[in-house]
């Protein structure tokens, strides 16, 4: 393979690509028991770690009943009150929310969500979940695979967790996952 000769002036030093922001951060949740105070913790650990985007990825009721949530609301009912919730926030990140399992109307494997986000959104990658889900998706044996590629933020309850309550597998990729509190 042939190499590319490129020209630079004497002197010069390329900018630092881990300065500023970068990175994006996936909220992986049914959105049903979303609160202010979640939404209040997962901005500011993003303002924290300067990341460039926050991706909103509600959950399909197909999706959730496969992962044995029964009761959930209609997914359009859950999306008007996430887009209410970030209406009413005031900060310098810039927010989307992704409509994807919205137009496909049906059942989505994490592998097919992680891999549409990570395609579309810039590394590194994090994702935001609650520990019940987190434990639903350390359940599935593709987990083994995306927790090299991702690293998890879980929103832990107040008052901390005993170790009984975590999946093996997240005990064991304990240092791939932080906890927000």
């Amino acid at each position: 393979m042939a190499r590319q000769v490129s020209k630079v002036p004497y002197g010069y030093v390329p900018d630092d690509e881990r300065k500023g922001k970068r990175g994006s951060v996936w909220v992986y949740d049914s959105f049903e028991r979303f609160d202010e105070r979640q939404l209040a913790a997962l901005v500011s650990m993003a303002e924290d770690k300067t990341m460039a985007k926050l991706v909103f990825y509600p959950l399909h009721e197909e999706t959730l009943r496969r992962m044995g949530e029964r009761e959930a609301a209609p997914y359009y009912q859950r999306m008007e009150d996430l887009e209410l919730k970030l209406e009413q926030l005031d900060s310098g990140l810039d927010i989307t929310v992704e409509r994807f399992e919205g137009k496909r109307k049906k059942y989505t494997p994490m592998d097919t969500a992680f891999r549409y986000l990570a395609d579309k959104y810039a590394a590194p990658h994090f994702v935001w979940v609650t520990l019940e889900m987190a434990n639903k998706l350390a359940a599935f044996d593709s987990f083994e695979a995306w927790i090299k590629k991702v690293r998890l933020w879980i929103d832990m309850p107040p008052g901390g967790v005993k170790p009984s309550e975590l999946h093996p597998r997240l005990q064991t990729a304990d240092s791939r996952w932080d906890a927000v509190e």
